[in-house]
């Protein structure tokens, strides 16, 4: 038998009485404390660091600033705790930016609404680096090495010791180091040693060696269809020769830009086998070979296009590269094969043979051609290339009613320096392209021509937060040795359209027939973009172009320019981002120019 046993009727009153008056209490000696769950509302501010940079640092590692939101305080008393736990990891972070002196209090003023917490930062004058000392332990190998000095290694004698700056000049030194032939040195122990009397920091390097190595066998794993001895070609090392990091470096460079692989990796082996030999791996994963693409683009000015292509990378094994593309839109009807072979007779020169079959009837003509060219291209260094060769033209070419037709021998000569960070999207750098090509008409008439054509980008960034890259681009051409009307209105200057002044029409901009374009000997552009990113996939542009054609042989800077301004969404993807752009014309001409132009395309516009 089971009983139930009751409270007396005073008790619940009691208990009642005490959870009430506690929660009261509660209430009235933490107003700021909302909802259940939702804890102590408060803000944070740090004072006494004027830079920018530095305080959203001290912002970024705070806790009382990170969890604000996320894990706000049940308490005061709470909230005194996470502040108190700051202050290390905020003076260790002002210790890092050369800071050594620097003091930090925390106040919390519980009597506003809500609650505000302040770092109060004495930052002090920053300590400067007094000196840096490299010694080696163990065997002596001070006549093997060339030791650098420390501006060398980015360290600046009197300028504050900042600790990002040590660990990237330790780094440096290590790099240093593998070039020389020391496959494995290491830092033993390094010395910051801090004087508060002089505000001065010197640093102590003991530095390990290691062994002095030259290269071993190299063996390279992974390969399928790609010709191991056309990867061998890329290996600047012979066994036996002098060990240097940079080489690995390169010939990772050199493999990745064939396009052939997926992956490439270069591993050196972890011991010496004999003799000081160092192995060497590159392990590499062959990437598909051929691929089909199709794109579309739409420009108000030259309507909706299609392209579709087929390529095959490593058509005979050894790089060599075959595209076959098709074009379709309202001024052009082309179908294009090009074939590149790489290491065309030395291993800096690339042969391209390319040959194209159109229609193209812009506004301007109508020109039913055909194109083929054989040049080969020489790398001179990083990001330079010059290039030459011969191409013939035999056209078919309308303008006004009027038909010629010629056949076209030229030598054209290229010159290209690029020193962007990105083929379609790029934010630091510049490219300049340089063009020159004679021609000479072989279809019974005695036309000859020269063209020149030279174009220069430049591309500044001016902010990492938010991101903002300057571009700029200005371009000039000129043709000479036949008059206007004698040279082929397929091979004149045009300027206006998405590649180049935007808000006119494509080819428009220059001298007229009417409402024709004609077309001219010379050429001047220029154009000036804001690139704002605002997230890893939206963009921004503002930008204005200018320029025009002419007849003689050389801008007349007499002659108004034209200009175009407007703005345009970039959508960023894994391989460029995605362009649309909306471009009205400043100099708008009755009757000839639009309101305004779209245009839609991959890549930036210049």
């Amino acid at each position: 038998m089971s009983s139930l046993h009751h409270s007396p009727p005073g008790t619940f009153f009691v208990w009642f009485a005490l959870q009430w008056g506690l929660w009261l209490a509660i209430s009235l000696s933490f107003p700021r404390v909302m909802a259940a769950g939702s804890g102590l509302d408060y803000k944070v501010a740090i004072t006494g660091v004027p830079d920018d940079k530095l305080r959203t640092t001290l912002e970024d590692i705070s806790y009382t600033v990170s969890l604000r939101k996320e894990r706000p305080p049940i308490s005061l008393a709470m909230l005194r705790r996470r502040a108190k736990r700051d202050i290390p990891r905020l003076l260790k972070a002002l210790n890092a930016e050369g800071y050594y002196g620097a003091r930090l209090t925390a106040d919390i003023d519980e009597k506003v609404v809500p609650v505000r917490v302040t770092f109060q930062v004495a930052l002090g004058p920053p300590y400067l680096l007094k000196s840096v000392e490299i010694e080696t332990i163990g065997k002596d190998t001070k006549l093997q090495v060339k030791l650098p000095e420390p501006q060398e290694l980015g360290l600046a004698l009197g300028k504050p010791a900042k600790a990002r700056a040590i660990l990237d000049g330790q780094n440096s030194l290590i790099g240093l180091l593998r070039r020389q032939g020391f496959p494995f040195p290491r830092i033993a122990e390094r010395k910051v040693m801090v004087d508060h009397g002089e505000r001065t920091v010197a640093v102590i390097f003991h530095l390990d060696l290691g062994p002095t190595a030259r290269f071993g066998p190299t063996r390279i794993t992974g390969l399928k269809f790609v010709d191991e001895g056309f990867v061998r070609n890329k290996v600047p090392w012979q066994q036996g020769d002098h060990f240097d990091a940079d080489m690995l470096t390169h010939v990772q460079e050199r493999l990745t830009k064939t396009g052939l692989f997926a992956t490439v990796r270069v591993m050196t082996g972890e011991t010496l086998e004999a003799g000081g030999l160092l192995p060497v791996t590159i392990a590499v994963t062959e990437r598909k070979h051929r691929t089909q693409s199709a794109g579309v683009s739409y420009k108000t000015d030259e309507g909706l296009g299609a392209t579709i292509s087929w390529e095959h990378r490593n058509l005979l094994r050894r790089g060599e590269r075959l595209r076959l593309k098709a074009t379709a839109s309202n001024i052009t009807l082309a179908a294009e094969a090009g074939f590149r072979k790489p290491e065309f007779l030395r291993d800096d020169q690339l042969l391209y043979l390319d040959l194209r079959m159109a229609e193209d009837s812009p506004d301007a003509f109508t020109s039913k051609n055909l194109n083929s060219s054989l040049l080969v291209d020489r790398t001179l260094g990083k990001g330079l290339v010059l290039g030459g060769g011969l191409a013939f033209k035999a056209s078919q070419v309308e303008q006004f009613g009027e038909e010629d037709t010629y056949g076209l021998v030229s030598l054209p000569v290229h010159f290209d320096w690029d020193t962007s960070d990105s083929f379609l999207d790029p934010s630091r750098g510049g490219r300049l392209i340089l063009e020159f090509e004679p021609f000479c008409d072989t279809f019974g008439s005695d036309l000859s021509f020269v063209k020149g054509q030279g174009s220069y980008s430049r591309y500044a960034l001016l902010s990492t937060s938010p991101f903002l890259v300057l571009a700029g681009r200005a371009c000039l051409g000129a043709m000479t040795g036949a008059e206007r009307d004698t040279i082929p209105a397929d091979e004149r200057f045009y300027a206006g359209g998405g590649g180049s002044i935007r808000g006119y029409a494509f080819q428009s901009v220059g001298p007229l027939e009417g409402t024709e374009p004609l077309g001219g000997r010379s050429l001047l552009e220029v154009s000036v973009e804001f690139r704002l990113k605002l997230s890893d996939r939206i963009g921004l542009v503002t930008f204005i172009d200018g320029g025009n054609v002419f007849t003689g042989s050389t801008p007349d800077l007499e002659e108004d320019l034209r200009w175009g301004a407007g703005l345009g969404l970039r959508y960023f993807t894994a391989i460029g981002p995605v362009r649309l752009d909306i471009s009205v014309p400043l100099n708008r001409r009755e009757g000839i120019d639009d309101r305004f132009q779209i245009y839609v395309s991959l890549g930036q516009a210049f």
